[in-house]
């Protein structure tokens, strides 16, 4: 039997059903839902799965945009017992099959986002799945033959008058959400109810979540960080304003619309926030916005300055966590101008004893949250380690059917974040970078801020490490791709640095394009053999690169206004000595198309090449190109220029000769 006296994120049902409220609980497509109708929604799917033969423990994956919908199915399934799996709507059909062959479900739900890879799915046979549910009026090649529902068909025999009483999973397991993890390999975490109810309460004591907030869902409900803050929402009765997905036009026109007073958001999208309405309402601001909850990463000051001034009554906060610790783990106030702020010590950094949220030794992420612990592992003499933590907020385990086994390790209480940082004397912790990027130099550790980092970093003089953070911070927007490279390499250019392209993602299955850039001596190339002459003893090879490991790392991601481009510093340092002239680089020294055209147009006017050089230098300044390079250029002109040429007319040309 269930015991009532144990957290369920369904124990909100009662209050939902019973708060008077003048305006509907949620309001999605324009399908505003009462408190009462939504809870009897979820009562009657609740009812149509048990009727079917859901067990507690099934798990049940769900591929959907954000909608009311998906609220009530996150709760229903936990209604029954079982266990709700979200997956990425932008997932590719390879990563979707590889998260349901992990969790093994028993149901499939989907709606219009998953029909990109649910045909292929017809052909992928997962043993344990035997329902197929459909969030919506229809979606094509939808398959009614293989156990296919809908959930109007799930509750169309729901009686009111004879609600269901909640169940527990095993284990008092709610969630499985899917994280990246510190391998770089998609696992499962499985969530409980008290880790979600306890973060409720976080978020209620720092960010102040109430009943009278109108929450706008710009995050997804498959990320812990929308579904930790939706499940805080329902917790207490506040009003939901569903958005599909975050498109910064929907989200401005629903704030204005609807008075959002709250909203989540990452450095990317409120980048995009505070760039449209600066461009299309000339800057004017939202009040009715009283919280923002960002994460995923670190706002800029001059983003939150700008963003302080677009919502000028919003108590901004910083959170920092990760999926296994169901979100938050400690939060920051980087602005509180309605001095509301319930816990005491969480004041806004402006009046911190932190000279800065940036610093050489990182990035302040605030205090823990009240029901969390954490500690530094130091590695060595260093105050500075891995960051571990402990605490209700504890996802259970890692989800693959299989038990955690039990273990006399004391340490195992702990749990390892992956991240390095430190702890203030004011109790704040500083995230200094991942663990698996760590670099040794010089007898210390350097710790890059870049978490799949798999190049192994040798060669490092700690004598030549210079922080380039300052000269690539910019809040600068770019028009275009190419107005974003040709930036970093004109900075790299003056500081003597070759800036190149690490990895360019074009953008699909719904993911925002993205670029990242690196120097031209990172990472190891495998060592090419030459040979010295050692008179009567023979010879050795040598090896050599100019390839030293170099952790730079500058990350561009497109807005989504118009082709707008940002770019953040992930890493700023260099451990090896600039280029103090850069003509004659093999890079550097490269023309651009413009020159090239340049050259083409001289030469074939028959100018000399050291005039071609002396034209193109007095252009630019900074022109690396040597004769060599104007040379090689022009050898290249008279291949394709010979290519070109009809064969009798090269053939005329030769006898010619």
């Amino acid at each position: 039997m269930t015991n009532y006296s144990l957290p369920h994120i369904c124990q909100c049902l009662t209050r939902i059903a019973t708060a008077p409220r003048p305006s509907p609980l949620t309001l999605a497509a324009n399908r505003p839902q009462t408190g009462q109708q939504f809870v009897n929604s979820v009562f009657a799917l609740a009812r149509g799965l048990l009727d079917l033969g859901l067990l507690p423990g099934d798990v049940v994956v769900i591929s959907a945009f954000n909608s009311d919908w998906y609220l009530e199915w996150l709760l229903a399934v936990a209604f029954v017992g079982a266990i709700a799996a979200p997956l990425n709507y932008r997932w590719s059909f390879e990563e979707a099959l590889s998260a349901m062959v992990a969790v093994q479900p028993v149901m499939l739900v989907i709606d219009e986002g998953g029909c990109q890879w649910y045909s292929k799915l017809q052909n992928n046979h997962i043993p344990s799945l035997r329902w197929h549910v459909f969030i919506g009026s229809h979606l094509p090649g939808y398959d009614k033959t293989r156990g296919a529902l809908t959930s109007e068909e799930l509750k169309k025999h729901y009686v009111i008058n004879m609600p269901p009483n909640f169940l527990h999973a095993p284990e008092g397991v709610a969630l499985i959400c899917f994280t990246s993890g510190t391998t770089g390999r998609p696992k499962g975490v499985a969530i409980t109810h008290s880790a979600l109810i306890v973060q409720t309460l976080a978020k209620v004591a720092i960010v102040g979540y109430s009943e009278d907030d109108v929450y706008l869902h710009t995050a997804p409900l498959c990320h812990i960080g929308g579904l930790s803050s939706a499940i805080a929402m329902l917790m207490l009765g506040a009003r939901h304003i569903l958005i599909p997905k975050f498109e910064v036009k929907s989200a401005v026109e629903a704030i204005d619309l609807y008075g959002v007073t709250s909203l989540i958001t990452v450095p990317a999208m409120m980048a995009d926030l505070v760039s449209l309405i600066r461009e299309r309402d000339n800057g004017k601001t939202r009040e009715s916005v009283k919280k923002i909850l960002n994460g995923g990463g670190g706002l800029p000051l001059e983003l939150i300055k700008d963003a302080v001034g677009i919502f000028p009554r919003a108590k901004l906060v910083s959170a920092y966590g990760m999926t296994e610790t169901c979100s938050s783990l400690t939060f920051l106030m980087l602005c509180d101008p309605m001095g509301e702020t319930s816990v005491p010590h969480f004041q806004s950094y402006e009046h911190s004893k932190c000279r800065s949220v940036y610093q050489p030794e990182g990035v302040c992420v605030g205090k823990p949250a009240p029901h969390i612990e954490i500690k530094i592992s130091l590695d060595g003499s260093s105050n500075v380690g891995r960051i571990l933590t402990r605490g209700p907020h504890l996802m259970l385990r890692y989800y693959d059917k299989i038990s955690a086994r039990p273990s006399n390790d004391a340490n195992d209480v702990w749990f390892d974040t992956g991240d390095i940082g430190s702890i203030d004397d004011n109790g704040n912790l500083w995230l200094v970078g991942r663990s698996n990027g760590r670099i040794k130099s010089g007898g210390e550790n350097i710790y890059p801020e870049e978490g799949n980092s798999s190049t192994s970093y040798t060669n490092i003089d700690s004598s030549c490490e210079v922080d380039y953070t300052n000269e690539f911070t910019t809040n600068e927007i770019f028009k275009g791709r190419e107005a974003l490279i040709n930036w970093t390499r004109e900075v790299g250019k003056r500081k003597g640095l070759v800036i190149v392209i690490k990895t360019s993602d074009a953008g699909v299955n719904g993911r925002r394009p993205r670029i990242s850039f690196g120097c031209e001596r990172s990472g190891r190339y495998r060592r090419m053999s030459k040979l010295e002459v050692l008179g009567d003893k023979g010879a050795r090879k040598l090896t050599g690169t100019k390839k030293c490991g170099c952790p730079f790392l500058l990350k561009g991601q497109k807005l989504t206004t118009d082709d707008d481009w940002m770019v953040k510093v992930v890493c700023g340092i260099h451990n090896h000595v600039a280029n103090k002239n850069m003509e004659g680089h093999t890079f550097a020294g490269r023309l651009s198309q413009e020159e090239n055209e340049i050259l083409m147009n001289l030469s074939n006017s028959s100018v000399r090449p050291k005039d071609i050089l002396s034209t193109l230098k007095s252009r630019d300044a900074q022109n690396a190109s040597t004769m060599k390079t104007i040379y090689n250029a022009r050898h290249r002109q008279k291949r394709v220029e010979k290519k070109q040429k009809p064969d009798m007319q090269e053939l005329f040309g030769e006898l010619a000769t």
